[in-house]
């Protein structure tokens, strides 16, 4: 049977290039044992707009939002970021949170 999938809907704070972020993500998930590691994906980054989108497991939705909203900025390379919203396909997640900005 085929994994669930969520997209999460991010803003980075500050404008940050994809290694920054990529790097930001990866440090996250070293720092979550609990988080599936094949399922936390980068699906989506605009450098100028500062959104992108997250692919995780449906049963870690919560774990991933939490370490995100509490990743803090301690040295230049690591972003801080915003949760916008969760959705269960790139296509819903695009039109509801990542068109209106």
């Amino acid at each position: 049977m085929r994994k669930k999938r969520r997209y999460i809907a991010f803003e980075s704070m500050r404008k940050a290039s994809v290694p920054d972020v990529l790097q930001t993500i990866n440090f996250l998930r070293a720092s979550r044992p609990k988080v599936e590691q094949s399922m936390l994906k980068l699906v989506l980054y605009d450098e100028n707009s500062r959104l992108g989108l997250l692919r995780c497991g449906h049963k870690q939705v919560d774990e991933i939002k939490a370490s995100m909203s509490s990743a803090r900025e301690n040295h230049a390379k690591m972003v801080s970021f915003r949760v916008l919203g969760v959705s269960g396909t790139i296509r819903a997640a695009k039109r509801k949170f990542l068109a209106l900005r």
